[in-house]
């Protein structure tokens, strides 16, 4: 059962499916917040310009009421009081805390405008931003009785403090106009930023219809953090025939904190809903996969029992069969000996027979079937060597003087030259004598019938400590990988005449040595085969155990 695969793969991986329910809800979380964060963002900012246009429209109402103001000293001045009422009102409304520093009655008639008379502090001369804004509140049109407001821009008048005033055009007050101004701190925080609408937000205003540090009039934010940047909302407030600028950030989230944590809530439950999900889907698939992996095996443990079963059967027929072969070989083996003798001793009477001159066809027919008695002898020999698999009886044999009395029996046929090399000295093993020569008798008898045509046959005999190896190459025909593959069975030959035995029986002598033989082929080049022999390795018994593999090993051929 080695080839069966376990169930069991790594759990450090994870499944491709997992791998997208991952992907696919890590994504849909990823989303999700992506696009409550924008409506939140869109709401925060919608909620932003709403409060920036309330501070605006606070802040125009605040510079209403300053209109108002200047409304009341042009009407004390044009009744009886005249100048010296306008100077009573002007100091009451300088004293007002976080109010104008002074106010003015200006003459307007020459080109030259003339301070009449003022309360609070003295301006001092005019400089072109105050003549700037008064010029310009005198020549806008009063028609139908309506008061017109000009503003100035931030500046400065010889001192270190900045200004920002109001020239004021009244009907009831032809050739003059009342002007104020007051002091710019934005880094000081005032009351008209510290309450509604201003309370939630960061404020800056200029004096102007854009951004400028030069013309920042209020600020609710450190002065470092202005301009403001990031999340910001703008407005416009008018000021008379001028207007200024409102820019605006949120001190704290408009929308609430819930509403702000909520996309990373839910980026958060995304990711977890996700994580989840795919330990669900990872776990099912394991489980299959593991149920799988178990149905597998269990399926490659029943086909492996099915062809152990089929294997033994066919084993058992198979040791049926030889058995029954063996038999019959034996008999067929003992019954045809003693015919073949006799057959021997008639062939060399008939010889002696002929006299001293006998006819060459009589010597051709007695050759033929000295020839042909002899192939039966052998065939006989290997049909009762191979049923009666007797063990080996161990001697000390000479392999170097048995390779010499093979080659003096079976001297090589026409067009076969032979070589035999054996080393320095006799090479002794313990062996059967018998059977090592019948081996070398098969190997060299099936080399000189490999090459029909002629060629040579080498023997090399060497020994070592421990073995001895012998050497059998011819320069024959050789061998397909499919032949070699077969060439120990019992039975099987490529040859028109024999029954296949001589290299079965070759093979079970040597494994009954405990030695080992083995061939090397190539078609059109020649086959060596290659017995070794263990020189103190004592040899082994084959039991019936051995016998029943070795016979379904080499037995395929009688199916």
């Amino acid at each position: 059962m080695n080839d069966v695969t376990h169930p069991a793969r790594s759990w450090s991986r994870l499944r491709p499916l997992s791998g997208v329910v991952l992907f696919v809800a890590a994504a849909l979380a990823v989303a999700a917040c992506f696009v409550t964060r924008h409506v939140v963002a869109d709401q925060e900012h919608k909620l932003l310009k709403q409060r920036t246009d309330e501070a605006s429209l606070y802040l125009s109402s605040a510079l209403t009421s300053i209109q108002g103001t200047f409304g009341s000293l042009a009407a004390a001045t044009a009744g009886d009081g005249g100048t010296q009422a306008f100077v009573a009102s002007a100091n009451l409304a300088v004293k007002v805390p976080n109010s104008f520093t002074t106010i003015a009655l200006i003459s307007t008639k020459s080109s030259n405008p003339q301070v009449l008379a003022f309360g609070g502090k003295d301006m001092g001369d005019l400089g072109a931003a105050r003549v700037a804004a008064v010029q310009k509140a005198a020549s806008t049109e009063r028609a139908n009785g309506l008061a017109q407001l000009a503003p100035t821009s931030v500046f400065k008048a010889g001192g270190p403090a900045s200004h920002v005033g109001f020239a004021y055009a009244a009907p009831g007050l032809p050739d003059q106009v009342v002007y104020a101004e007051f002091d710019v701190h934005p880094e000081v925080s005032s009351p008209a930023t510290s309450g509604a609408p201003f309370s939630e937000l960061e404020a800056a205003v200029y004096a102007g219809p854009r951004v400028d540090a030069n013309q920042l009039i209020l600020s609710s934010a450190p002065v470092d953090d202005v301009p403001l940047r990031g999340d910001i909302a703008s407005a416009k407030s008018a000021v008379g025939v001028g207007s200024w600028f409102l820019v605006a950030k949120a001190k704290h989230p408009l929308v609430g904190s819930v509403a702000v944590w909520a996309p990373w809530l839910l980026l958060a439950g995304g990711l977890l809903a996700a994580i989840l999900a795919t330990g669900i889907v990872e776990t099912l698939s394991r489980r299959r996969e593991y149920a799988l992996g178990l149905v597998a095996i269990r399926t490659q443990e029943l086909e492996r029992s099915l062809t152990d079963l089929a294997a033994a059967h066919e084993q058992l027929v198979r040791q049926e069969r030889l058995a029954a072969i063996g038999e019959l070989a034996s008999t067929v083996g003992h019954e045809l000996r003693n015919p073949l003798g006799v057959i021997n001793n008639a062939v060399y009477l008939l010889r002696n027979d002929f006299g001293p001159e006998p006819s060459e066809a009589a010597l051709r027919h007695l050759t033929t079937a000295e020839r042909e008695v002899s192939a039966a002898t052998v065939i006989v020999s290997d049909l009762l060597e191979f049923a009666r698999q007797r063990q080996p009886v161990i001697e000390d044999v000479d392999v170097t003087a048995l390779a010499h009395e093979v080659f003096s029996v079976m001297p090589p046929p026409a067009g076969v030259t032979v070589s035999l090399d054996t080393g320095k000295g006799p090479l002794v093993v313990p062996a059967d004598r018998d059977m090592i020569r019948q081996v070398l008798i098969n190997l060299i008898g099936n080399g000189y019938q490999a090459m029909p045509d002629g060629g040579a046959l080498a023997m090399q005999v060497e020994g070592a400590d421990s073995y001895v190896r012998l050497r059998v190459r011819d320069t024959g025909t050789g061998m397909t990988d499919e032949v070699r593959a077969r060439l120990f069975e019992p039975f099987f030959t490529t040859k028109a005449r024999g029954v296949g035995l001589g290299l079965a029986v070759s093979r079970r002598i040597v494994d009954a040595h405990g030695g080992d033989i083995s061939v090397d082929s190539t078609v059109d080049v020649g086959t060596e085969f290659t017995v070794v022999l263990p020189v103190i390795v004592a040899p082994r018994v084959a039991d019936s155990s051995e016998s029943r593999n070795h016979e379904s090993r080499s037995s395929e051929v009688m199916q």
